[in-house]
């Protein structure tokens, strides 16, 4: 009687050992179809992404034309007079972007270190290089 046990778990093996090749084949097509389905998917999101990005860029290149301004009207007013005191605009333009999420902290801070005296003209002169760096077509 354990003979014929035994040997039926034997056959059992043997066809589980025969059904194995048929599983891994059956396995590699359906991760084959999970990875076509994936980057089907993968690209639908990116392309609907892709407007809020474009959209997000187009505030940011807004922002660094309003910081542009801001430094080069704050420049103009500081070469048209002698006694040059940082302006209100300035403080009010600084204390009104520090509010925005998306304004970059590090502009924050080089209108932080104006108004704590140092020179505007270091950031005008940097001005091409702060558009090159945040603003995109």
């Amino acid at each position: 009687m354990t003979e014929q046990l035994e040997s039926k778990l034997k056959e059992l093996e043997i066809k589980k050992l025969e059904l194995q090749p048929k599983i891994d084949e059956i396995e590699a097509k359906k991760a084959e179809e999970i990875q076509s389905l994936n980057r089907k998917y993968d690209h639908m999101i990116l392309d609907a992404n892709s407007e809020v990005d474009d959209f997000e860029q187009k505030i940011m290149n807004e922002i660094i034309d309003l910081f542009s301004k801001a430094v080069m009207d704050e420049f103009d007013e500081k070469r048209s007079t002698s006694e040059y005191e940082v302006t209100k605009n300035f403080k009010d333009f600084r204390n009104g972007v520090s509010k925005i999420d998306l304004f970059p902290r590090d502009l924050i801070d080089r209108l932080d270190k104006v108004i704590e005296g140092g020179l505007i003209e270091n950031v005008a002169y940097d001005l091409e290089k702060i558009e090159a760096n945040y603003k995109k077509k």
